[in-house]
């Protein structure tokens, strides 16, 4: 539009709202026309040239996947399925090729790989050196469907290993202080582990801050520390700006400008980082029963987040909140909490939980709104009214008049 009259249009038919295939090239396309200052003009399939060879149609694909895609995490798979499988086929470069290494998986058994291939075609596609429509169809129409889908999501949802608040926190108080900030930190707050490279620090309340901003998964969100009492055993708050320092000292985020936006693209690397930690350190692993089954499994850092969201839903802290609050406290939607975290809620403590909401339990500590803290007198520093708070905790000032 330019001064109130359109000049130009554009449209993405025949492109569906539904797909996700659809909408993630819908993306692509806007990014590159937002870069151009103009929307791309169709691109004309290339068929490879006769004298190519595999190793060149995986360099030539390679290439564009890193000017399209910033996060590396979001890239990983293409480029190594390209580099270290599709560049060492032998014999001519055909779509044909490509859709049998595809159907190596069986969609019903193997639906994860199968669709990861697809998506590394689908990339193959979209750089321009081959066109893989049919193949992309008939590939896609082959994912179960309905009921079918239905229960091989369930079947295929990994099963969480979810410590006691007791357990969890006999194995933090063991641990040495840069490992014991760190997962007291995620534990704390139910963090995605990305998460607390980029958090803006703890508040007097007690509150954790998660910005948005490209910089995480989602945006900028508030959570309240359950259990309380974890923030100053570890030290959470007080050696904030040392240890977080120390975090991202060791282990860098880096950031790549599109469009004047600065992402984060290595998130998934530095999160990976502290999975390492328990192979190259050799950091004692904290062991508990498998949440839907048999035997026990060592808590990955993610387990913790979901130790998280049972604490919420069961502690005396939280009896006056509700599944959405606890939601916006984790930075996703009701649906998603409800469907995959509080999946490993067992019965039993769910109408523990509901019954205290209905005032048939006792709640003390209830959890309060996050609001800006209250503005303190010039003579009031943070540092006294916390050295008070923690004199009367002890039982050594009265707070009784005269």
């Amino acid at each position: 539009m330019e001064g109130g009259r359109k000049v130009n249009e554009f449209s993405l038919k025949p492109k569906r709202w539904c797909s996700r295939d659809d909408i993630e090239e819908a993306r692509d396309l806007c990014i590159q026309g937002h870069r151009q200052g103009s929307w791309p003009t169709p691109q004309s399939r290339r068929t490879v040239a006769s004298g190519s060879d595999w190793s060149e149609l995986a360099e030539a694909c390679i290439a564009d996947i890193k000017l399209r895609i910033c996060k590396e995490g979001s890239r990983a798979h293409s480029i190594n399925d390209l580099r270290k499988r599709i560049a060492q086929f032998r014999g001519p470069v055909e779509a044909r090729r490509l859709q049998a290494w595809v159907l190596e998986h069986d969609p019903r058994l193997q639906l994860k790989s199968f669709n990861r291939r697809i998506e590394t075609l689908s990339q193959i596609h979209r750089s321009g050196q081959m066109d893989l429509t049919a193949e992309l169809q008939r590939l896609r129409d082959m994912r179960p469907k309905g009921a079918a889908e239905k229960i091989r999501k369930a079947s295929s949802m990994r099963v969480r290993v979810i410590p006691t608040d007791e357990d969890l926190q006999h194995w933090l108080d063991r641990l040495e202080p840069f490992h014991q900030w760190v997962f007291g930190c995620i534990a704390t707050y139910g963090l995605r582990p990305h998460e607390l490279w980029h958090a803006e620090g703890i508040d007097r309340q007690g509150w954790i801050s998660i910005p948005g901003d490209m910089k995480t998964k989602t945006s900028e969100h508030f959570a309240p520390a359950i259990p309380e009492a974890w923030v100053e055993r570890y030290g959470l708050r007080e050696n904030w700006d040392q240890v977080h320092g120390q975090l991202n000292a060791r282990w860098k985020v880096r950031f790549a400008e599109v469009s004047g936006v600065k992402i984060a693209v290595n998130n998934v690397a530095v999160s990976n980082a502290l999975y390492k930690e328990f192979q190259r350190k050799g950091l004692k692993k904290l062991w508990a029963p498998i949440a839907d089954g048999e035997g026990m499994d060592w808590v990955r850092p993610y387990d913790l987040r979901h130790a998280y969201a049972i604490r919420c839903a069961t502690s005396v802290e939280t009896a006056e909140a509700f599944d959405d609050d606890m939601a916006t406290w984790m930075g996703h939607g009701v649906d998603v909490h409800r469907r995959i975290y509080l999946r490993w809620l067992s019965s039993s403590r769910r109408k523990e939980a509901l019954q205290r909401r209905r005032g048939q339990g006792v709640a003390v500590n209830a959890i309060q709104s996050h609001t800006a803290p209250v503005a303190l007198p010039d003579d009031i520093t943070p540092d006294l009214l916390e050295m008070a708070r923690k004199l009367k905790a002890a039982g050594l000032v009265s707070t009784s008049a005269g």
